[in-house]
């Protein structure tokens, strides 16, 4: 972390809490219980990654934190949680699936279940010998909040808790009504309004989902685009799908989203990208940040084309690797006028390729200089 000694810093809080750890300690066999809480934490941990950085592990929680000004996309921290979330969900389920110990610590694991808080607010480090740690009353503030009614409001028991605070650092406060809010008593803090995402149903969703992705070995329009950016897979996945920063490497005049989720792209979210009087229609079809993408083109006569684009971190940063696949159509003329179709898209891709790629190659480099700047100050 770049900043430290009093300097006060603002940045996300994120707090990862097993509930149900300590009956489950008290009430099984500890060897066993070791065994499984250690393998869940295990799980978690790697999926923790940049901007993200854990400050500590206390019995049952991780807390991790972001700093303000490297978290790019405004939705990035509720990706995180909903991710996250979905990584213990996973680890949890294969337990089930995996063993035949009839013990007290392995036949209860199900009882076990993930909430997470996610707050913002100012904090400075404090230095206990080697140790580096956050304090100051929002990360108290964080961490009270663990103790809530949302289980007494909502009757859920896996869920994301997000702070008002923490929703207007996202500028996401607007997707949400009134009537979504809860309110927290907070002793010797006051009330915290916040708002509450079921994570179970986000489980539900992915793990009922298939991957669909543009292989290298699929049938594709062009080659593989390979692009070198000197910035994380959090910029670089920002760089790909936020629409401002869309329109600008693909050179269209501007891209508009639709049917988000309280503002929170997610399949089912539509980009429509203007192109002088044209409008390309693309669909999210499966999003996995920090990864890939894929969307789909909806283009005439029932033709459709998906375009992946895939991440892969290195030591100077992320390979953005852009797949389109061959158009498709279930419909007889579809099929039929697939192959002008393929040539009119190469007509329009092929020859534009060099300068996407330049596009979106300053684009990293001008967001790599900003934030060089900001973390120098």
């Amino acid at each position: 972390m770049s900043n430290s000694g009093a300097s006060v810093i603002y940045a996300y809080f994120v707090i990862a809490d097993i509930s149900g750890y300590t009956k489950f300690m008290s009430e099984t066999a500890i060897e066993h219980a070791k065994g499984i809480l250690e393998s869940l934490f295990g799980s978690m941990l790697p999926a923790i990654r940049s901007p993200l950085t854990i400050s500590g592990l206390q019995g049952d929680a991780v807390f991790a934190y972001a700093l303000k000004n490297e978290v790019m996309s405004q939705q990035f921290i509720l990706d995180f949680a909903e991710q996250l979330y979905c990584v213990f969900a996973h680890a949890k389920e294969k337990m089930l699936i995996n063993t035949a110990c009839p013990c007290d610590a392995c036949s209860t694991v199900d009882g076990l279940e993930l909430k997470i808080v996610v707050h913002h607010g100012e904090c400075v480090v404090q230095k206990t010998g080697d140790r580096e740690e956050l304090a100051g009353q929002d990360v108290i503030t964080a961490f009270r909040l663990l103790k809530n009614s949302v289980k007494e409001h909502t009757g859920l028991t896996a869920y994301t808790l997000i702070s008002c605070a923490a929703l207007e650092a996202m500028d996401l406060v607007e997707y949400f009504e009134k009537s979504e809010f809860h309110t927290e008593e907070i002793e010797h803090i006051g009330d915290i309004e916040y708002v509450v995402r079921d994570m179970r149903a986000a489980w539900e969703r992915r793990r009922t989902s298939d991957r669909t992705s543009v292989e290298v070995g699929d049938n594709l329009l062009t080659e593989e685009w390979v692009i070198p950016l000197p910035v994380s897979l959090d910029v670089a996945f920002t760089i790909c799908t936020r629409p401002q920063m869309r329109a600008e490497w693909l050179g269209a005049n501007k891209v508009e989203l639709f049917h988000t989720n309280k503002g929170k792209i997610e399949p089912g979210t539509l980009y429509h990208c203007y192109h002088g009087e044209d409008i390309f229609p693309f669909e999210i079809v499966d999003w996995n940040p920090g990864d890939y993408a894929t969307g789909q083109y909806n283009l005439p006569m029932g033709l459709t084309m998906l375009e992946t684009n895939e991440l892969v971190q290195t030591d100077e940063g992320t390979l953005v690797k852009i797949r389109f696949a061959t158009p498709t159509s279930p419909k007889i003329m579809g099929k039929l006028m697939s192959g002008m179709v393929k040539k009119k898209l190469r007509g329009i891709i092929v020859p534009d390729k060099d300068n996407r790629i330049a596009r979106m190659q300053a684009l990293a480099e001008r967001l790599a200089a900003e934030m060089d700047t900001e973390e120098a100050a």
